[in-house]
């Protein structure tokens, strides 16, 4: 898989363990978490997806709701991501 560019992979590193950034909201058009609308919804769930598969994130589904929380590896990318702001 072809790496993401930084700048949505910020954006889904630091909305993850927003309450309303879950698989969910990703599924419809028009995405309600903060900074989504700046990217497609394809460029959004491929991030998602290279994001866990590269253990960035990780999935958690509770009461029917799929979630992802960051890692420790995803921590470190996103203080680094914020670090270079």
């Amino acid at each position: 898989m072809e790496q993401p560019t930084e700048a949505v992979i910020y954006q889904i590193l630091s909305s993850t363990e927003d309450v309303n950034a879950t698989m969910d909201h990703l599924m419809y058009e028009l995405m309600s978490f903060p900074g989504a609308r700046l990217f497609t919804k394809n460029e959004l769930l491929y991030t998602v997806y290279w994001l866990e598969t590269n253990d960035f994130i990780f999935r958690s589904t509770k009461n029917r709701t799929t979630r992802y929380f960051r890692t420790a590896k995803g921590n470190k990318k996103l203080t680094e991501s914020e670090q270079k702001n």
